[in-house]
């Protein structure tokens, strides 16, 4: 007698056989698998000029356009996107496979081209290209349809890249893009205080908290690391209360502008949890909130100190034929005369020491800089440059700290802050 297991076991394996014939019965009947060649034939369509992209998915529409070389994401809102990642969806639609024909039509809404089926459009500028996207069935092929034609099966490339993938890892990652190519403005507001650098005059200057040089080699270094800065990841979409991310009341913002006065703003929140220094951020403007990393977004906040031209002043010591000191109500001028230079008594001034004293007003960079108003009670001196036309260059004022430094400031309430010891390039000058 056989066990009651074994005859359980005979009729699963039964039943098994049985729907195995019939899906291949079913799949002979309904496809043939013919030679596998390009599903998209038409060479009137110029893939290579594609300059918009509709996709229609699970009844979600996301239409995305290329202006000025830029691809942009214009529904169901506007974002930024990677132009790789374009270039590599429009290349998926142009390589789909065609795997087989259907010889018995099977029912549209069974495999997924009914009303309402997910598709890609793609324009090019004279015409459109409509590919409706089906199921994925066995094999990596699934259903399509190409315009009005009959369904086919392809392979499941670009069901994979315009259907599966998240449309979120097409967006431009980088917070400020093309910055360092064409920016001309840095406005910058933390808890009240901003920070403002224009570069309309063709070098970059700060304008705010004060209006003074700044250093273009730290400054260049400093937009590097601007258009360096990515998105960590996206949280979420058209959020309905920005406050849950500390984004109705931004405690920063950063705000860059364009030769061509377009700007952008980044709105920094509230940290992502207690234990982390990681921020919400959200581009004003766009209904997209993001995670970014604290070592990302501490970049784009030093303090302002750091932009400043150190040196006492932007003239170069070539440039200068005179220099007047006045210190102690008493003015004393000096002029240069070939490799000399005699004061306005007709004594002779050592060289060396006018090259130390102008060395330290125009290239020295002290060890401390802070902005902070000019102390006009603790001045020992000033001294005006004058170039080769007598009119004056610059004014340096020169005071002395509380604890014995020299501070050096020329009209920008910028202290610049020496070391005691420098009181002995100014020593010979004043009496």
């Amino acid at each position: 007698m056989i066990p009651t297991r074994d005859v359980l076991i005979l009729c699963v394996v039964a039943v098994i056989s049985c729907f195995t014939a019939f899906a291949i019965r079913t799949s002979t009947n309904t496809a043939n698998i013919s030679a596998v060649v390009d599903f998209i034939q038409d060479d009137a369509f110029a893939f290579d000029s594609v300059h918009a992209i509709s996709i229609q998915k699970n009844g979600k529409t996301i239409s995305m356009e290329r202006k000025d070389g830029t691809w942009w994401q214009v529904q169901p809102f506007s974002v930024r996107l990677d132009s790789v990642s374009m270039h590599r969806l429009v290349k998926t639609v142009q390589g789909v496979q065609q795997l087989g024909i259907l010889e018995l039509q099977s029912a549209d809404d069974s495999i997924g081209l009914g009303e309402g089926a997910n598709s890609i459009t793609l324009f090019d500028g004279t015409e459109s290209l409509t590919i409706q996207l089906g199921r994925k069935t066995l094999g990596g092929r699934a259903y399509a349809r190409l315009h009005d034609k009959s369904a086919v099966l392809i392979d499941q490339s670009l069901h994979r890249f315009a259907l599966d993938m998240d449309d979120t890892f097409w967006r431009d990652v980088r917070v400020f893009p093309d910055f360092a190519i064409d920016g001309v403005r840095i406005s910058r507001v933390v808890n009240g205080d901003r920070l403002l650098l224009d570069r309309t005059s063709g070098q970059w200057k700060m304008l705010e908290p004060v209006s003074a040089r700044v250093d273009q080699g730290i400054i260049t270094e400093w937009i590097g690391r601007l258009a360096a800065a990515r998105i960590g990841s996206y949280v979420l979409d058209e959020p309905d209360d920005l406050a849950l991310f500390g984004l109705h009341n931004p405690v920063a913002t950063f705000t860059v502008e364009n030769s061509d006065g377009v700007s952008y703003t980044l709105l920094v929140g509230g940290r992502v949890s207690a234990g982390s220094q990681d921020r919400y951020v959200m581009m004003e403007g766009r209904p997209v909130v993001c995670k970014v990393q604290w070592d990302s977004l501490s970049q784009l906040f030093p303090a302002a100190e750091i932009y400043v031209d150190a040196t006492g002043s932007a003239v170069s010591k070539f440039d200068i034929k005179q220099f007047v000191v006045r210190s102690n109500g008493k003015e004393l001028l000096f002029e240069r005369n070939l490799d000399t230079w005699v004061n306005s008594d007709g004594e002779m001034q050592s060289s060396n020491a006018v090259d130390s004293l102008l060395v330290w007003l125009l290239e020295t960079k002290p060890p401390q800089v802070s902005i902070g108003e000019y102390p006009r009670s603790q001045e020992l001196a000033t001294v005006t440059l004058i170039g080769y036309d007598r009119l004056p260059l610059d004014t340096v004022r020169i005071a002395q700290s509380q604890e014995g430094g020299l501070i050096v400031e020329n009209g920008d309430n910028v202290l610049r802050l020496h070391v005691p010891e420098s009181i002995t390039y100014l020593e010979p000058f004043i009496r």
